[in-house]
Formats: structure tokens, sequence, C-alpha cells
């Protein structure tokens, strides 16, 4: 896995708390990654053919393609949070793997990039570093912002994810000094954009931030991302436009909340780049039938 080809744009699938008495879940394999705090109890997760015994306070990241299971030991409680961290268009479509459910090459689709995959950044099964506290709060917070189910509160939990993968990079990930004048920006362009989508965005202002010149920020910026600065921000508002639409939300409104200059400008843009207007979009997604014109 090269790291720099994909870009991080979490998605939570599902985010709560499970309360059980003891139990045992069958070895099953995963499309999507596990965030996996214990509040109270003793579990035992088997992990690719190793016994792991976890407390209360471990907090523990499953990647995609771990084969487990989790046996609740004793009462348990462990607020936990299925997601992906990598931008896939099939996301929606994946799913949470169930007890029994190993072989996911019919599904290799929807599988995220394995971070143990990655030679940048090795991040443990069980996570303890000098930001733990941090990193539990913010699950938590995750999982709050999720459950609210409103188009802020995902977004902000979805947030979060981000900052809590940053947090692992930082503290797992091995420095490359050759690769850090290429890399200022790169921590930051994603969430940047998606922060500012309903407002101007210039390449200007983009390499102030990353203390470059507009050139040489573009040359950079192309490399690692294969597309202009122009072209990846107008996908994002594109994929934005597509959530919204699928909400229900006005043709004005997503245009004024994805940043373009009027209606005209935004429906012309959509076209261009799905081939359907907007219209047409929202009204065969809300039936489920989105097919090409």
């Amino acid at each position: 896995m090269i790291l720099e080809e994909h870009t991080i744009t979490p998605y939570i699938r599902i985010a709560d708390y499970a309360i059980r008495p003891p139990f045992f879940l069958g070895e099953r394999n995963l499309l999507d990654y596990i965030i996996f705090y214990v509040q109270e109890g003793l579990f035992e997760i088997q992990l690719n053919g190793q016994l792991h015994t976890l407390k209360e306070g471990d907090l523990c990241l499953l990647q995609p393609g771990d084969i487990h299971t989790i046996k609740g030991v004793t009462n348990t409680i462990n607020p936990y949070i299925h997601l992906d961290f990598f931008y896939n268009p099939f996301r929606e479509n994946s799913f949470v793997t169930l007890p029994g459910q190993l072989d996911m090459t019919p599904f290799t689709a929807y599988m995220q990039p394995r971070l143990h995959d990655s030679e940048m950044v090795r991040i443990p099964f069980k996570l303890k570093t000098s930001h733990s506290s941090k990193l539990r709060d913010l699950v938590l917070k995750m999982i709050e912002c999720w459950q609210l189910q409103t188009y802020l509160g995902v977004q902000e939990a979805n947030q979060l994810a981000h900052e809590w993968l940053l947090i692992l990079f930082k503290e797992y990930m091995t420095p490359q000094p050759g690769a850090l004048p290429h890399k200022p920006f790169l921590n930051w362009i994603t969430s940047y954009c998606a922060f500012h989508i309903s407002e101007p965005i210039n390449v200007t202002d983009m390499a102030k931030r990353a203390g470059l010149s507009p050139s040489r920020f573009t040359v950079l910026f192309k490399q690692h991302f294969k597309t202009t600065p122009y072209q990846y921000l107008l996908t994002l508002r594109i994929e934005h436009a597509k959530e919204l639409l699928k909400e229900g939300l006005s043709i004005q409104k997503v245009s004024e909340y994805c940043g373009f200059t009027d209606v005209h400008h935004f429906s012309k843009a959509f076209k261009a780049a799905t081939g359907v207007t907007p219209g047409y979009y929202k009204r065969n997604t809300v039936k489920g039938i989105c097919d090409q014109e």
C-alpha cells in the first residue's frame, strides 16, 4: 500500500455502545476498520491466530482483512466504530461483516486499504500512546455526534475520525527525510477543502498556507493527487452535492453549500461530471433508480 495514493475521507458506517453479558462472536473477516474501546469488563480477541486479552481502558484498532473472534468474558460495555478511513466510491454499498464471513473475494471493491500494508506506518492492535486519553475522548465524541444522525452531526463525527487517524500517524509513522519537502500540505489539504467547501478557495490561498509559491504548490499537488487543485476541489464539491441531493435539499441550497457561484454553474458542472442534471439525480436517487440519461 502506498499511503499517498489514498485520500483520507473517513466514513463512519456505525458507531454505538455494545452492552452485553458474556458472549462469543464467531470468526469473521473485515472489509473496514473497527475502533474498539473497553469501557467495562474483560475481552479475549483472537486475531490472526494470536490471543489478546483486553481490560478496562484498552483501545484497539482492527484492520481490513483481520480474521478474528471476540469473546466477552464478563459483562461488558464497549464503545465501537465501524468505518472507512480512505475514500471509496462504493462505500455506501459496503457492510459490517457477520460471523462466518471469511472469504471477502467477492467484495474486493469494498475492501479498505490496510495500513499494515504500508511501509510508512505500523499501527499495533493495542494502542498505547502518550495521547491515549485524547484518542479515547475522540472515540466517545465520534459516537455522540454520529448518533445524532443529522447532517452536521455525521460530518463532525467523520471529521473527528480524521483527527483520530492523524494522531496515530504522528505517533506511528516512520520518519522519511527524503519526502519531507513534499509533505507540508498533505496532512491538511483534504480537511481544509472540506471545511471551506462552500467558500471561494483559490490556489494562491492554499499555496500561502503550505508555504509555497502558487506554481510550486500546483506542481507538488498534481504529483501527489494526480490532478490539479481545481479539479480536486471540483470533485469534492460534486461528491458533496450528491450527498446533499440524496438528503432532499433543494438544488439552490446544494449549489450554495457546495461553493458554486450560481445554480446554472452548478447544474452545468454537475452534468459534466456525472452525465445527468442535479434534478434528475435527485429524483432518481430518492427512488433508487439513478440510471444514466
